[in-house]
């Protein structure tokens, strides 16, 4: 249960990171949301405590060393301590390699992998603590590089290794370290992630996908049951599988998938 627990999500202004901290409060938990849209996270925050829940807005940029300790210790202050770290903000991309160009390479990177290790360095003294969670929300990407989004996939297969690497360097302490791999999943009608050259992409809709507060209860049941790594959706697996038991098969199969989508787009 997570009755009384001090919970910081990252990216939680929308979409999976709302429905995390929706899911904690319900069980009991304070959380602090952050996101870089304050005036967005207010009103996630006024909702959320509109609903009797224990909420607090902390806006801050995790891409900026400063901003995310600051987030860090205005969450600290807050919840009076804090037990798990979720870091679920992150920001994707879809084009060619070829074309993609450094503004949004460093965006991607600076986000999702320094945003995570510092808001991660700055929360592991509470959490050391409290003997609690550091969650690391990932994707499918992160099992294997595909195509159209390599410079996302490369950020999240580098969570993979730091979610290795803390576990055996806090070994002993009591700290859970955990990984999810996400699947394809709802989201929120206005969500732009970026093209190649930087400009806004607009993702259409998702018939299939998995609805995001299943995702969030998957996030919970991960601090709860302690869990060192989830791979969702049915794809996952497969893929999940595929990957260990034939990577030779895994290259095969996602590179003629690919072929048959350009074919048909042109």
């Amino acid at each position: 249960m997570a009755d009384g627990l001090r919970v910081l999500i990252t990216g939680s202004n929308r979409g999976i990171g709302r429905e995390t901290a929706r899911c904690f409060a319900e069980r009991g938990a304070s959380v602090a949301l952050n996101g870089r849209d304050a005036e967005r996270l207010r009103r996630v925050e006024a909702e959320l405590t509109g609903a009797g829940f224990r909420v607090f807005a902390v806006p801050g940029d995790i891409s900026d060393p400063e901003q995310a300790e600051a987030v860090v210790l205005e969450s600290v202050r807050l919840l009076g301590g804090l037990d798990v770290l979720v870091n679920n903000a992150a920001v994707s991309m879809r084009g060619r390699f070829e074309d993609v160009t450094f503004p949004v390479v460093d965006r991607v990177i600076r986000t999702n992998v320094m945003g995570t290790m510092m808001m991660t360095v700055h929360a592991l003294p509470h959490i050391r603590e409290s003997r609690g969670s550091v969650v690391i929300v990932s994707s499918l990407v992160g099992l294997w590089g595909l195509p159209l989004v390599s410079v996302y996939s490369a950020s999240k297969m580098a969570l993979s290794a730091l979610a290795q690497s803390l576990r055996t360097e806090l070994l002993g302490t009591g700290v859970h370290v955990g990984i999810v791999h996400v699947g394809l999943t709802q989201h929120d009608d206005d969500k732009a992630i970026l093209a190649a050259d930087g400009s806004p992409y607009p993702l259409a809709a998702r018939p299939g996908a998995s609805p995001q507060v299943r995702v969030a209860k998957a996030i919970c049941r991960m601090v709860r049951r302690r869990r060192k790594r989830m791979v969702l959706t049915a794809a996952g697996h497969v893929l999940d599988a595929m990957v260990r038991i034939s990577p030779r098969l895994a290259t095969f199969l996602i590179g003629t998938a690919t072929a048959r989508v350009n074919r048909i787009a042109r």
